[in-house]
């Protein structure tokens, strides 16, 4: 049985509804079916990877036969302990790093330890600080083999400032903007990237409650308009509900994926989603899950 990533899986025997074993998530992952009925291949997708570094003469294994998948137009999130192996995953989704094994795939072309497939925005906004807001934005298409039209790419990226409140900051410099208009900034900047995939790396981890639940509805927002494929990282479990399609929960160093949980709620996403029941008790088994990770942890040697 094939389902696509906005339905609701069936419960697993001793779980909960919506939640789906690590080798049903691989095997109905691997398609999904567009409107047309013809197949599309994932956007992304991450094969058995395994990943680990020297430490002084101990090896420090990372990543454990991990895979996951984006499909296109999808928004997928990742949860996980501190210190699991979430950024050594992008690490090797960007080609940043090499997996011992494994493979990762995007729209199913072998693109393992290749730079420039994907979109990145980190914790930090990382704007240049002597380059204006409009310059910032523009960086993206700048450092691309598919750099557009300059006067074709200006009228884009101020086409977006506009839309997202900041009309009248393209003239100024990082300095100049708060945490979250510095984050809004960092987005357009991945957003307005040619590549179709975007990496997510705990974009909001840094602003205070009332900004980040501010940058999460306006994520919400722009997302709705673009249909980018998306992949998450986040410590938040509330906010993974909030904004994903499907999430994976990561084990322990080395991670491996634990749960699949397919997120049943409606779009556009309503922020009253946060108080129904149906979304106390994904809450409050994912939370469960973790707290049981943590637990391993303390007892590893």
């Amino acid at each position: 049985m094939t389902l696509k990533y906005n339905e609701q899986a069936p419960p697993v025997p001793g779980g909960s509804a919506g939640i789906t074993t690590r080798e049903e998530s691989h095997r109905t992952a691997s398609t999904a079916t567009s409107d047309s009925g013809k197949q599309s291949l994932p956007a992304l997708e991450v094969q058995d990877v395994h990943a680990s570094f020297r430490e002084r003469r101990n090896k420090l294994s990372v990543l454990n036969g991990l895979s996951l998948t984006v499909e296109q137009g999808e928004f997928v999130a990742i949860v996980g302990p501190s210190g699991c192996g979430k950024s050594t995953l992008f690490h090797i989704i960007g080609g940043l790093l090499k997996p011992q094994t494994g493979l990762v795939l995007m729209n199913g072309q072998n693109v393992t330890g290749q730079r420039g497939k994907i979109s990145y925005m980190p914790q930090q906004p990382a704007l240049f600080p002597w380059r204006t807001i409009e310059d910032n934005v523009l960086l993206a298409g700048e450092v691309s083999a598919h750099t557009p039209p300059k006067a074709e790419a200006l009228a884009e990226a101020r086409k977006w400032l506009s839309s997202v409140g900041l009309g009248g900051f393209e003239q100024a410099y990082p300095h100049m903007l708060s945490g979250g208009m510095q984050q809004r900034v960092a987005f357009l900047r991945a957003l307005l990237s040619p590549q179709e995939l975007m990496l997510l790396d705990e974009p909001f981890s840094a602003l205070d409650a009332l900004t980040r639940s501010d940058m999460q509805r306006w994520l919400l927002d722009i997302w709705e308009q673009n249909r980018r494929s998306v992949l998450f990282i986040t410590h938040n479990i509330e906010e993974a509900l909030l904004l994903a399609d499907r999430i994976y929960v990561l084990s322990n160093r080395p991670a491996t994926v634990l749960h699949e949980v397919r997120v049943p709620f409606d779009r556009p996403r309503r922020e009253e989603i946060t108080e129904e029941k149906a979304f106390l008790e994904r809450k409050r088994q994912i939370s469960e899950w973790m707290k049981e990770e943590q637990k391993k942890a303390r007892l590893t040697p």
